[in-house]
């Protein structure tokens, strides 16, 4: 019974030691603030950049062609634009009609 004691209080202790160590390193993880959430729309086009307004903080932001087309996912296609929090899809807008789809690919890549 004694044995049974001692095996029980080691075990505890096993735990105890575990417990405090996943605490710890709990403690060290940094958890980011979810980011600020922006849905843009076409202000001008040039030969190099798109520059975009955002529709609710009126955030201005100018962003290279070369990007924008690195961005270009067919998985967005016929779908609307979503926030910046949830993807990069409000970006693809460039026709403006609330839809991505091949007009706003052609803009794009014939500007």
């Amino acid at each position: 019974m004694k044995k049974l004691k001692n095996l029980i209080s080691v075990l505890l202790l096993a735990i105890m030691v575990c417990s405090l160590s996943i605490f710890a390193y709990a403690a060290e993880i940094n958890i980011d603030e979810p980011k600020e959430s922006h849905k843009y729309t076409v202000v001008s086009i040039n030969e190099n950049d798109i520059t975009y307004i955002c529709d609710d903080c009126g955030d201005t932001v100018n962003i290279p062609k070369s990007e924008i087309i690195v961005m270009w996912n067919i998985a967005y296609v016929n779908k609307p634009p979503q926030p910046t929090d949830v993807d990069d899809s409000s970006y693809l807008d460039l026709h403006k009609d609330n839809i991505i789809n091949a007009k706003d690919y052609a803009v794009l890549t014939h500007m």
